[in-house]
């Protein structure tokens, strides 16, 4: 059966590690907001005003896997449920099986997690992040906030 896999974590906590070990070997397709966000020559240049688009990109490249028949992994925050279900309603609409790892903080501080992450998220996005996050992410609204 095709799978996609949501990892979801804290900025610095290894998401990106994890998903690049998920995706050896197969048919896979490793997506993540922050490819959006790479130049041409794989240079790193968030803006934050992109980043409706680039989860819309992320959301367009999964489909395309999906349809293509990959096995799909995507690393996003996913901080709470309502960013994951873009990705719960493709996986139900073309028969994939769902499994989200949750990897939270990686048992580290926001401190480390500040200093680990690769994108710059300063110490207080990080606790931003520990503030919403659901650990039940099954239990949480399905609803963004702008629709509660």
């Amino acid at each position: 059966m095709r799978t996609i896999t949501l990892v979801r974590g804290v900025s610095g906590c290894g998401k990106t590690t994890l998903a690049q070990q998920l995706a050896l070997g197969g048919r896979r397709r490793l997506l993540a907001a922050d490819d959006y966000f790479m130049d041409e020559n794989g240079v790193y240049q968030f803006n934050p005003s992109d980043l409706p688009k680039a989860h819309a990109w992320c959301q367009e490249a999964t489909a395309t896997a999906m349809n293509e028949g990959l096995h799909v992994i995507v690393h996003n925050t996913f901080t709470q449920r309502w960013e994951m279900e873009p990705y719960l309603q493709m996986a139900g609409n073309n028969g994939y099986r769902v499994t989200v790892v949750s990897l939270f903080d990686g048992g580290c501080t926001d401190e480390e997690l500040a200093g680990r992450n690769t994108h710059g998220v300063p110490l207080a996005g990080i606790q931003s992040m520990r503030d919403r996050w659901e650990h039940d992410w099954r239990s949480g609204n399905p609803l963004p906030p702008w629709e509660r």
